[in-house]
Order: C-alpha cells, then sequence, then structure tokens
C-alpha cells in the first residue's frame, strides 16, 4: 500500500520548528530581564546603604550609573535622603518578537525600590559607650 501523504513531516516541522524558536526566544529575553532585574537590585541596595551610613548630617550624593543594564533601555536612577533612604530605578525592555504586536508594542516595565534607616555608626558607638560608662559608674565595678 503507498502512503498518501509523503510530506506531512516537513509540514509539521515547517509549523512546530518556528514556535519552538520563539518560546525559545522568549525564555531568553526573560532570563535577560530577571538578570537586569537583580544587577538593579543590587546597585540600589548598595547605593541606600552608603547614604544610610553617612556621617552628620550631610548626604554623599551616590551616583547609580545605569549604562551597564544589559538589556534594558532608557534607565533613571535617582536616591532621596532624609530620615529614611529611598533609592529607585526604573527601566524599559522591548522583546523583539513583541514589539509589532500592538500599536507601540510590548513593552516590559521594571520598577526596583530599596528603602534604608539612616544610621550614623560612630555617633552610636558613642552613645553606647557613654551608657556602659555610666553603668559601670553606677554599678561601682
Amino acid at each position: 500500500m503507498k502512503k498518501e501523504l509523503e510530506g506531512y513531516m516537513t509540514l509539521e516541522a515547517a509549523m512546530v520548528f518556528p514556535a519552538v524558536f520563539a518560546l525559545v526566544i522568549m525564555v531568553l529575553y526573560a532570563a535577560f530581564f530577571l538578570y537586569d532585574k537583580c544587577r538593579m537590585t543590587q546597585d540600589l541596595y548598595t547605593a541606600s546603604y552608603r547614604q544610610s551610613i553617612a556621617r552628620g548630617d550631610n548626604t554623599p550624593d551616590v551616583k547609580i550609573d545605569t549604562s551597564n543594564y544589559f538589556m534594558l533601555s532608557s534607565c533613571s536612577a535617582e536616591t532621596g535622603g532624609g530620615s529614611d533612604i529611598t533609592a529607585s530605578a526604573t527601566g524599559e525592555m522591548a522583546p523583539a518578537l513583541l514589539t509589532g504586536t500592538g500599536d507601540e508594542g510590548a513593552v516590559w516595565e521594571l520598577k526596583v525600590t530599596m528603602q534604608a534607616r539612616r544610621t550614623d555608626p560612630p555617633r552610636s558607638f558613642r552613645r553606647f559607650r557613654r551608657v556602659a560608662a555610666i553603668a559601670q559608674q553606677a554599678t561601682g565595678h
């Protein structure tokens, strides 16, 4: 008996391979997006920590370099002082497979915010030593 459908494997491959390829590309874009989120979180943590341990009332101007993120575009970052330090950053990624699907295309937005409480380690240490000295004089040891 002769087969009637000689090219069915070619047809299946022509339909399945692009779908699998698109799926792999989307997984790679998601991995790049998460990588940039991890880097951004680390940068904001470092910036907020550096501002939180500043001595006295002066707040150092900590710059966050947003040019080194792998796939993000239009990144911006800022830090705010006061009693609570806030560092925030935003960025966008436009996956190539999704850019032509809508009016302006699909854009993945990334927003990360870190907060830290201002501390002054030397001042806290001096305060602790004063309290310890007073307690030592009060107990007589």
